[in-house]
């Protein structure tokens, strides 16, 4: 009972150190995981095989647990899939806990069955010597060959069962519904006018600015271009968008009246839109009147 119990606290103590939440870094955290997977391939032998780890070539015997113990997290994984758990470092060291628990009850049930066999058989130690000897010597062998059909077993059992579920997991995502990604239309700024990072000076004869719209998906339409300045329409003409197709488009900023004021400047194609705020130009500001600086305001407001 030692011999299952052993791998059982070894691998719920080293799970947990794999959480997210412990925070370790990661050469605390390949130890643990090697270690949690290790003991999880032992239950893996002793639960599907019914004898003891111990039997058989030392390299052998390590072999088939290494094997058996990696082969347990992409088993683990796949089975995740179809019950619709994402596969997650939780519920990957849940599902594995789980695992290693299920392994332990059905070793320690196999390792009750066959004391009690055991048990059974030396009720039953009729016979002479010699007789008993080749009864042993014919139980060797058999035990032998059960033995190696039980590693087998365990060998390609994790094999199968990740192959078959992949298997299945892939056919499911490729003949799967997949949903229609909805179309969006977007307008930015392009050219120089991409690299507007604070507000810009329109000079007396207007600024030319460079956008660029995006139809992706949507269907061929004729949108109204729109020019607004202080949330005013100062300028508005159609333009046609096709589906799949990207346009550079030139929309000139009129003079701005040379108060100092800063005002937000939108060009929309539709419903999609860019921003960016705006100024009269230093000089234009200067040169203009000095009523047009002061203009009428009450109460002390300012005139922006």
């Amino acid at each position: 009972m030692k011999n299952i119990l052993r791998p059982l606290v070894t691998a719920y103590a080293s799970l947990p150190v794999l959480l997210p939440a412990a925070g370790l870094p990661w050469p605390a955290l390949l130890p643990a995981c090697l270690l949690a997977f290790l003991a999880i391939g032992e239950l893996w032998i002793r639960a599907v095989t019914g004898r003891s780890a111990e039997v058989g070539p030392p390299a052998v015997r390590a072999g088939l647990v290494v094997l058996a113990g990696l082969l347990t997290l992409p088993a683990v994984a796949l089975l995740l899939h179809p019950f619709g758990a994402p596969v997650a470092p939780v519920p990957l060291i849940a599902a594995s806990a789980l695992l290693a628990t299920v392994l332990a009850v059905a070793g320690l049930l196999r390792l009750r069955l066959r004391r009690r066999d055991g048990d059974a058989g030396l009720d039953d130690g009729a016979g002479v010597p010699a007789q008993r000897r080749n009864d042993e010597i014919r139980e060797q062998t058999g035990s032998r060959t059960r033995y190696a059909a039980r590693t087998a077993v365990a060998v390609l059992a994790p094999i199968v069962l990740g192959v078959a579920v992949g298997g299945i997991a892939i056919r499911a995502v490729e003949s799967g519904s997949r949903p229609v990604l909805p179309g969006y239309l977007t307008v930015a700024l392009n050219g120089w006018a991409a690299g507007i990072t604070h507000p810009v000076a329109v000079p007396s004869h207007g600024l030319t600015v460079q956008v660029r719209v995006t139809n992706s998906g949507l269907p061929t339409s004729t949108q109204w271009l729109r020019l607004r300045i202080g949330g005013t329409v100062v300028a508005s003409r159609q333009v046609t968008v096709a589906s799949g197709r990207v346009y550079a488009l030139n929309v000139l900023v009129p003079a701005l009246p040379a108060d100092g004021c800063l005002r937000p400047v939108g060009i929309s194609v539709g419903t999609a839109s860019t921003v960016f705020y705006a100024k009269a130009a230093a000089k234009d500001f200067e040169s203009a009147p000095a009523r047009s600086v002061r203009s009428s305001t009450s109460r002390g407001r300012d005139a922006c």
